[in-house]
């Protein structure tokens, strides 16, 4: 498992905590990377004090972007990463208990002596990088045009934990489909941000930066890059901005798609029952539910081979009445 993190690019900042640490690389093997709290990378239990990365401020304009961790912040990561005071051994064989003791210490160990931080800064340097001011706050972004004339612009959202990273390997197939064995008609204009908080995006100095403010934010993004016809991916909690843009009606958006869709069965009819244009919209939502919970059983089947994409249905989520909401339709190859 370890050799095979050395051939990915991965990007880690040092954490809030060894805890959340150790729990943040269980749950993403590693990948969860570039998380909240890099302005500025402070030492926080080094007696002292680390180098600072420091974000230039961001204004409305799109301002290029260029990735440079100063190597003090490096240097007191792989010290404290050292210094990590490990619990006992675990009474079990397996993972009943958690992370086993010895894949946390592998883990650690191959972040502070073996990734190669700066291998990733030279990938992401040889994407165009930007940050820009919106609704008070700096947000990074890559954004990569194709060659293709007629390519569909497309912002994609990453989840938490996780960050911009998880696209990397997708950007030539979308911005280049012919080499990867597609079409010019298939080509896609890539944007790409990071969350608020997250990466090289300035972390919120206020609440209110939930997920209708990020959806409104990025309709933003897209309109001051002059797209005013783009389509909206997104995954875990990108999912959520995603699914909130197209709640919203953001202008210029005409399509989304979830890799992590949440739905909620129908609520129960109000009294009186339902009029006849709710009664099949109550029918329509309560097939999806259904296709979506076979889909969750047979999709830990190795033999279940489904491709799972996105359709669009009238009704309810969440007990929110909603015009349009995401779904699932099941596709046997």
């Amino acid at each position: 498992m370890i050799d095979g993190l050395e051939h990915r690019a991965e990007i880690t900042v040092p954490v809030s905590s060894r805890r959340k640490f150790i729990s943040t690389a269980a749950v993403t093997g590693g990948a969860a990377l570039l998380l909240e709290g890099l302005e500025p990378i402070r030492a926080q239990e080094s007696g002292k004090k680390a180098s600072l990365l420091v974000l230039p401020a961001a204004t409305k304009d799109l301002l290029p972007f260029t990735v440079h961790v100063p190597q003090g912040a490096l240097d007191d990561l792989k010290k404290r990463l050292a210094n990590t005071r490990w619990p006992n051994k675990e009474p079990v064989t397996d993972w009943s208990q958690g992370v086993p003791l010895a894949k946390a210490q592998a883990l650690a160990d191959y972040w502070r002596t073996r990734y190669d931080w700066r291998r990733v800064e030279s990938t992401l340097n040889g994407l165009p990088q930007f940050r820009t001011q919106i609704d008070g706050l700096g947000i990074y972004f890559i954004h990569v045009r194709s060659k293709h004339e007629n390519a569909l612009p497309m912002i994609l959202t990453h989840g938490w934990p996780g960050s911009i990273i998880e696209f990397l390997e997708v950007i030539g197939p979308l911005t280049d489909p012919t080499v990867h064995g597609g079409k010019a008609e298939d080509a896609f204009h890539v944007v790409i941000p990071s969350l608020p908080g997250f990466g090289f995006s300035d972390k919120p100095t206020e609440p209110g930066w939930g997920l209708p403010r990020i959806a409104n934010a990025w309709a933003v993004l897209m309109a001051r890059l002059g797209y005013n016809h783009y389509v909206a991916q997104g995954g875990d909690w990108g999912a959520g901005v995603t699914s909130w843009m197209a709640k919203q009606h953001v202008s210029g958006l005409a399509a989304i798609h979830l890799n992590l869709p949440i739905l909620f069965p129908p609520p129960p009819p109000p009294p009186g029952g339902y009029t006849d244009a709710r009664t099949a919209s109550a029918c329509s939502t309560r097939q999806v539910w259904e296709r979506w919970s076979r889909l969750r059983f047979d999709s830990g089947n190795p033999s279940s081979n489904t491709r799972v994409r996105s359709c669009r249905f009238t009704g309810w989520a969440s007990n929110v009445d909603i015009r349009e909401v995401s779904g699932l339709e099941r596709q046997q190859r």
